[in-house]
């Protein structure tokens, strides 16, 4: 075994340790089945609003996503219509495997993603108090399968992607809301797609893993540092992922879930890593039940400190500060359903929502999870 890898499996033995030893009651978790969204989805994007609804975004419209939504939908949790979907009007462009971004002022920012005809480069904005998208600037390239991330002034940063399928991007563009402008930004040390962004507590992006080639996953992370505008290397994955998740965790490192490290099925990862921006390496996390990909919007941090994740997979898992492993929820979802989204809700409750089966037919059934004692909506 190397020298850094026996270092970060004892840090992380210790750490389980240490936190063995704090007092800690561990919440509750119950699974139960939700309203059915107005329209199925897979590959979408959910974002919570600050009004405490979550918006809800193109995806996959039919089976073998052949055709894509270009509708919305909003999720109340409070009110009058608590526990109910309603319209949120219609994009300018139909859209899966986009990003989104809630900037600073309320707003969604929509960028890329496929239309069912071609990569675009076309971004919008969704106003919640007008319930209108309207056209945004256009990124400097089309990219799908990308990052984007809001950085501690407002900006956001959008990252990789592909402009065409299994041709990932080395491509970075900035987006000012202020001004309403875009402008490229210097560019990955590695192309990518289907990789994880998450912003550091002290503003920096760590970007890691994804797609460098047709089936081939990279191991690599990199730093955005918005001081230099510029990316440079750290700490390397112990091993390739490809359509991952990653979670800023509230200790402030980041947990790395699942993947497969060919960007297929048949190599898909159990396993988890933890980043320490202080080290700038990775250590061994928590296992999976489940191997799992095609999740990088189906996990989630929960108030308590816990990690959840939803997708590819019928079980949904749990990890408490200071276990080895995760542990499963009592009861299941339909299906195992691959590009699931889970959004947090104000009340702490989860929302999971929308994906895939094996036959790639999307869903339009939704799930909760709550802590034991907390009414369901």
């Amino acid at each position: 075994m190397k020298p850094i890898a026996l270092a970060a499996a004892t840090l992380f033995a210790t750490s389980l340790a240490l936190a063995a030893q704090v007092a800690w009651s561990p919440p509750s978790l119950t699974l139960t089945e939700g309203p059915f969204m107005l329209s199925p989805r897979a590959g979408h994007q959910a974002t919570a609003l600050r009004s405490g609804q979550v918006l809800f975004t193109g995806g996959c419209a039919e089976s073998g996503c052949d055709a894509v939504q270009r509708s919305a939908e909003l999720f109340n949790p409070a009110g009058a219509d608590a526990g109910r979907y309603a319209a949120a009007g219609r994009m300018h462009e139909a859209r899966v495997s986009h990003t989104a971004a809630l900037l600073p002022d309320g707003r969604v920012l929509l960028a890329g993603g496929w239309t069912g005809a071609a990569t675009t480069a076309t971004t919008e904005w969704y106003d919640p108090q007008t319930r209108q998208f309207s056209r945004a600037a256009p990124m400097s390239v089309p990219r799908m399968d990308g990052t984007a991330t809001l950085l501690a002034d407002g900006k956001v940063l959008i990252v990789g992607g592909a402009p065409q399928t299994n041709r990932p991007s080395a491509t970075v563009d900035v987006f000012d809301p202020a001004t309403n402008t875009m402008a490229a930004a210097a560019p990955l040390q590695t192309a990518r797609a289907h990789h994880a962004a998450v912003r550091l507590p002290d503003g920096r992006v760590l970007v890691v893993g994804g797609l460098v080639g047709r089936a081939v996953a990279t191991a690599s992370a990199e730093i955005y540092d918005p001081q230099t505008g510029r990316f440079a290397p750290t700490g390397a994955l112990s091993q390739p992922r490809c359509k991952l998740a990653a979670l800023p965790l509230q200790d402030g490192r980041v947990m790395v879930l699942a993947g497969s490290t060919d960007c297929n099925e048949r190599r898909r990862l159990a396993s988890t890593e933890i980043y320490d921006p202080r080290t700038g390496v990775f250590g061994p996390g928590p296992v999976l039940r489940n191997p799992r990909y095609k999740v990088a919007s189906a996990a989630a941090v929960l108030p308590s400190g816990a990690v959840l994740i939803a997708g590819d997979a019928q079980d949904v898992e749990v990890w408490r500060p200071g276990e080895a492993q995760f542990s499963a929820l009592a009861g299941r979802l339909a299906a195992g359903l691959a590009f699931s989204t889970a959004t947090l809700l104000p009340d702490g409750q989860l929302l999971i929502a929308g994906g895939y089966d094996e036959d790639i037919a999307p869903t339009a059934q939704s799930w909760r999870v709550a802590e034991a004692g907390l009414p369901a909506r």
